[in-house]
């Protein structure tokens, strides 16, 4: 049931305290060039650990059907309630912004759900760390070959948990600066200065 990741903890005595939702990804999941989005996620667990994950749209829908699959006599009532509403709501968002909101929305709906839907092991294990959490952990992104990286915007910046601007540098590189390999030979070096 547990893995790795909790070093012998039961998940009995965990819980998903808090998660935030820190930006999207688009990676190339197969030999095609298919690609998909993943929402970056952090999790804070109850011991106090902080895990990033990578979820898909796909992986919500998933969460759900095993919601559902796990609790048959709750069916009817997961079935219309507000997880179905947030994957519409998360189609449906046209921008970036409106569905990282969505994405957060829904999984704090999750994760403040009754115990017996939010520390069940279908919910549990969905916030495990996968293997391409591990790989992307590891940087080892040259195996899956990110593609897309979503503009930076200032609600991105504050969704960061603990982020500081301060302790932040920016690296600008301006390619219209000569850097000494376009230089040519008959110019002499005293004449830039």
């Amino acid at each position: 049931m547990a893995s790795a990741v909790f070093e012998g903890t039961s998940l009995v005595n965990m819980f998903v305290r808090g998660c935030w939702v820190n930006g999207i990804r688009r990676l190339i999941v197969s030999r095609r060039g298919d690609e998909e989005e993943f929402f970056e996620i952090r999790t804070e667990w109850s011991d106090r650990s902080v895990l990033y994950l990578h979820r898909s749209f796909a992986d919500l829908g998933r969460l759900w059907q095993r919601l559902r699959d796990a609790f048959p006599e709750d069916r009817p009532e997961l079935a219309r309630g507000p997880l179905r509403q947030g994957l519409v709501a998360i189609k449906d968002a046209h921008d970036i912004e409106t569905r990282l909101n969505e994405v957060e929305k829904l999984l704090k709906t999750i994760i403040g759900m009754p115990c017996k839907y939010s520390r069940s092991e279908v919910v549990l294990t969905f916030f495990e760390r996968s293997p391409l959490d591990q790989v992307l952990k590891n940087d080892n992104v040259h195996k899956i070959q990110p593609s897309f990286q979503s503009p930076v915007k200032i609600s991105e910046i504050m969704r960061s948990n603990g982020f500081c601007l301060a302790n932040t540098e920016t690296i600008v590189i301006d390619h219209s600066i000569p850097n000494g390999k376009d230089q040519h030979l008959g110019v002499d070096p005293a004449e830039h200065l």
